[in-house]
């Protein structure tokens, strides 16, 4: 969903003689991708010193330096063609970006680059010039701006600038921390210019809108924001069907080792959502079939409302659409996302375009538990399934094992359907049922 018109007011600072555009803010302002790092880097860590009058936003990034890389760095890619960067390299225009680092004196370097070309070790190759600024403060926020030192490879032209590379005391063996904020780069042709975000209605997609609160993990939350396991900005995996953006979100799980929990918390920094018009809560999700719960819930953490399904098909996107009308005149300010509840694994999926609407959008929508009853659990030779309601608009019945490969699939034409799974091997498996509109997946183990 990268439809919304987005203000690049919120992007681009007043224009003079040293102004480019806003990177990153590690908030609502994040038009950049993290390619690679050496050492240990979290995007949207909590600010060390929140009462700083150089930088009192509530995030930032941490760096942990990789004490075995003496040229460790982080490199930065824009979504879009950059410009020309002569007005850098001849000092007209200069980058910034506010650092809190562990001692005054510290080089950090920036360096432009074409990263089709450049790689660890055949410097100077891709490398089109070098900036460089020297802290001044210990443990203290301050703005570094950088002065172009060296043009490493003249074969670079101004206007083949793919990335920028940022680099934290070169040429040393060092585990200092250093965290950083606001990196104002090179103007570029970014994909999110000429769209304006609704945060009432547009949350996350990973490219333009950024309008929920998301906490990393560990490290010290607010009073309701956190996530198990790790929430990075990545690829999108998949860009040939229903979602086409060039980012999504990657969530690989940390469960805990004795129930296998594993939970991501969400909050509307907009606040409680406006579900006057807007009833339908959307997202997409791609990765292992495995079953999604989702909890809607108010300022007190009570739930709301609780959405239960599950991605059917192995490493495919799929868009969910939530019916809240329900609940409209309720206050909802959180959602807790469970991924395979209970049961401990590392696995990753991705997510993206966290939106309302006011109708449905897709399928993956889940029919009512209350209409559906599977059993027994496990089966060895018969799973039988109950409908109720209108069976009439119920179309199909699919089976799928654990990868997400189809065993079966059959029209339906009654309420109760004896299932031969006798011939299956032990093992987790998913039951889809589907209608026009709506669909009802839930895993199931069958044991011999």
């Amino acid at each position: 969903m990268k439809k919304q018109l987005y203000t690049l007011l919120i992007l681009t600072l007043p224009i003079f003689a040293s102004s480019q555009i806003l990177w990153d803010d590690f908030e609502q302002n994040r038009i950049s991708y993290y390619e690679f790092s050496n050492g240990g880097y979290t995007n949207r860590y909590p600010n060390p010193n929140i009462l700083s009058s150089v930088n009192s936003s509530p995030l930032c990034a941490q760096y942990v330096r990789s004490p075995g890389d003496m040229w460790d760095v982080i490199v930065f890619l824009a979504n879009g063609p950059i410009y020309d960067v002569t007005d850098y390299e001849n000092g007209t225009k200069q980058m910034s970006i506010d650092i809190f680092s562990p001692a005054p004196g510290i080089p950090i370097q920036i360096t432009l680059e074409d990263s089709t070309l450049a790689d660890g070790p055949n410097y100077p190759f891709g490398r089109h010039s070098e900036y460089q600024a020297f802290t001044t403060s210990d443990s203290a926020w301050e703005t570094l701006t950088f002065s172009h030192i060296n043009s490493p490879d003249t074969n670079v032209g101004d206007n083949n600038v793919t990335s920028v590379v940022l680099g934290f005391n070169l040429g040393t063996l060092t585990n200092d921390t250093y965290y950083f904020d606001n990196l104002l780069g090179p103007e570029f042709n970014s994909q999110c210019d000429g769209l304006v975000s609704n945060p009432s209605v547009d949350f996350a997609d990973w490219d333009c809108n950024w309008n929920l609160g998301f906490c990393p993990s560990a490290s010290a939350c607010a009073s309701f924001d956190y996530m198990s396991g790790w929430l990075n900005h990545a690829y999108n995996p998949d860009t040939t069907s229903i979602n086409t953006s060039k980012y999504s979100g990657s969530y690989t799980r940390n469960p805990d080792g004795n129930t296998g929990e594993d939970v991501l918390i969400s909050y509307f920094t907009n606040g409680a959502l406006d579900l006057s018009v807007n009833t339908y809560f959307n997202f997409k999700a791609y990765g292992p079939p495995r079953p999604i719960y989702m909890s809607f819930q108010d300022a007190s953490n009570n739930e709301v409302l609780a959405f239960n399904s599950a991605l059917s098909s192995n490493n495919q996107w799929q868009q969910f659409s939530v019916d809240l009308s329900s609940v409209a005149s309720q206050s909802i300010t959180r959602f807790v996302i469970f991924l395979d509840q209970n049961v401990v694994n590392w696995d990753t999926y991705f997510l993206d375009d966290f939106h309302l609407s006011s109708s449905p959008l897709a399928l993956n929508n889940i029919l009512d538990n209350d209409n559906i009853t599977i059993y027994p659990q496990p089966a060895t030779n018969t799973l039988n399934i109950e409908m109720k309601g209108n069976i009439n608009e119920v179309k199909e019945l699919q089976l799928f094992d654990i990868k997400g490969s189809l065993l079966l699939s059959q029209s339906i034409n009654q309420d109760n359907i004896p299932l031969d799974v006798s011939g299956f091997d032990s093992g987790i498996y998913f039951v889809k049922i589907q209608s026009d509109k709506t669909v009802f997946t839930q895993k199931i183990q069958i044991t011999k």
